[in-house]
């Protein structure tokens, strides 16, 4: 009997829940902006009221036009949307509730903004970088946020009215907004001055504005590079030449022991002759754009508009052999001798013991034999590291490394004491070291050859200070834990001896570390050129000192 019944009940339930979900469209369009504006305006309405006078008639009508504004914009967008289909509005609208929740949650938990440059780091994570964000609450919250108003969205039956009346009301919409913003004229300023932080807080606006911009911006680079001049080599000393490129991942230099940290976060090349350079400004807080201005001559002043080859192709070109190794996410587009990612380095071990994948030592593996082997007297080598990526800085290091304890081991990093935060990134700085350690005990160790390492973060990273995490914040707003980077320098006596030069006299005055980088490593090949820019070349001194 109970097998007869319970189907009818559930029928009969799931019909009368049907006939409550019934609204016309232009009720279900309105309804869909309003829990939309609900659900996901906190990050906005937090910035917006910050930067307006709440007990002035000006604030007060800024922020309700912000309402007006995304009400209309995306009320509008959904009418024209059901133009071709209640279907294809729904698919839509649901999918943009998941990517609100998804973005929702990584603004929320890690203060980060939806700009074109957190667009480009997410969609140039590996799977290995994005399952680090993994955790539980970020499962529930996409379920309760994203996935349980999509069920309801399908659920909804919809009654369409005549097909006219979609576009004439949208326009209606639109004609709406612009006549209040045009009786509202004087908030223009206002949204003129915080257009990109609002921009990059308004959902879904923010990543769907920004993924258009960021495959314009990279279909532009995808375009021939500019060839640089010609250069030539004005020195030859007979001797093998290895200049080596380290570029560290999200190593701010306010925890180097280096520049004043109480820590000590650099015991393992202290006594090894690494020079540091005074704490200076990167030029970018995300990695794709730091390590395009690290590698172009142009550096901080480098456009967009242009696109030049960066110093690999460079070198490559006037027959220096280079090699780049990475450990982290696809290398820009630079034209080298010989490319290793974690994968190829792994499958060249056919001895044990073989370096361990998950670290950044797989870089550092077998590199004295590899320039030993090098038919070639220059060389240079661009070692690409995972460093101090967060969240889970505990994963950066092996176990053996784990200094400073306790350590936070969620990527829910907001949650974890402060102190254990700032153990688990103090201990990737310190593993950092021992391998920049060994690198120098490798390059020592090749007879016959003269080398120099340039060691510069891309940007730093924020541990909580002021509620941000990560990095990634517009340079405009960026705190300096995410900007101030550290710039080291470490150089063979045989280097010292053929540029004349002593640990003393290349410290300048001030640091720019990614304008330095492309014109030392030119000036350390001993390489003119028109676009050589001998203020940038921390190797340029003569007898009589540094000509900067």
């Amino acid at each position: 009997m109970n097998k007869i019944i319970t189907p009818r009940i559930i029928k009969m339930i799931n019909s009368r829940l049907a006939l409550k979900l019934k609204l016309s469209l232009l009720s279900y369009t309105a309804l869909l902006v309003v829990v939309t504006m609900l659900l996901f305006q906190k990050p906005l309405l937090q910035h917006a009221i910050s930067v307006s006078d709440l007990f002035s008639l000006h604030g007060f009508v800024q922020l309700f036009s912000l309402q007006v504004l995304q009400f209309c914009l995306l009320f509008s967008a959904f009418l024209i949307i059901s133009i071709f289909s209640i279907y294809a509005l729904k698919l839509v609208s649901s999918s943009l509730f998941l990517l609100n929740s998804m973005a929702l949650y990584f603004m929320q938990n890690y203060s980060v903004e939806i700009d074109i440059s957190m667009i480009g780091n997410i969609l140039n994570s590996d799977a290995k970088e994005i399952f680090e964000f993994y955790h539980i609450s970020f499962l529930l919250f996409i379920l309760a946020f994203g996935v349980l108003p999509g069920v309801i969205i399908w659920k909804v039956k919809v009654v369409m009215p005549r097909w006219y009346v979609r576009p004439l009301v949208a326009l209606a919409s639109i004609a709406a907004l612009l006549a209040w913003l045009f009786l509202t004229s004087f908030t223009w300023l206002w949204y003129d001055s915080n257009a990109s932080r609002l921009g990059s807080r308004i959902l879904p606006w923010s990543y769907i504005v920004n993924i258009g911009r960021y495959y314009s911006k990279k279909s532009s680079k995808n375009r021939t590079q500019i060839l640089l001049p010609d250069a030539f080599f004005n020195d030859d000393s007979g001797k093998k030449l290895v200049v080596v490129l380290v570029i560290g991942e999200a190593a701010r230099a306010k925890n180097f022991a280096y520049y004043g940290y109480q820590r000590d976060t650099n015991p393992f090349t202290r006594g090894k002759g690494m020079i540091a350079f005074p704490v200076g400004n990167a030029c970018s807080t995300n990695t794709i754009n730091s390590t395009a201005c690290i590698t172009t001559h142009e550096g901080r002043e480098a456009s967009s508009r242009t696109l030049y080859e960066p110093i690999q192709s460079y070198l490559t070109r006037h027959g220096v052999n280079t090699i780049y190794r990475t450990n982290t996410y696809g290398p820009p587009p630079f034209i080298v001798s010989k490319l290793d990612k974690t994968a190829d380095i792994i499958n060249e071990c056919k001895a044990e013991p073989c370096p361990n994948p998950k670290f950044d030592e797989i870089l550092y593996w077998g590199i004295a034999k590899i320039l030993e082997e090098t038919n070639s007297n220059r060389i240079f080598l661009t070692l690409h590291q995972t460093g101090s990526h967060g969240p889970l800085y505990n994963k950066k290091y092996p176990k053996e490394f784990e200094y400073f304890t306790p350590v936070c081991k969620t990527v829910q990093i907001a949650n974890c004491s402060r102190a254990e935060l700032v153990n688990g990134y103090d201990n990737t700085l310190r593993y950092s070291d021992s391998l920049l350690e060994n690198l120098i005990i490798q390059l020592e160790s090749l007879e016959n050859t003269n080398a120099a390492l340039i060691y510069v973060s891309d940007h730093g990273e924020s541990l909580g200070e002021g509620g941000y995490y990560l990095h990634g914040a517009p340079v405009a707003v960026a705190p300096p834990e995410q900007l101030e980077v550290p710039f080291l320098v470490w150089m063979s006596d045989g280097f010292r001896k053929s540029h004349r030069i002593t640990e003393q006299s290349i410290l300048p005055k001030e640091t720019f570390p990614h304008d330095f980088p492309f014109h030392s490593i030119m000036g350390a090949f001993s390489m003119q050129s028109d676009i050589y820019k001998p203020q940038f070349d921390i190797f340029n001194f003569s007898s009589d000192g540094p000509s900067r």
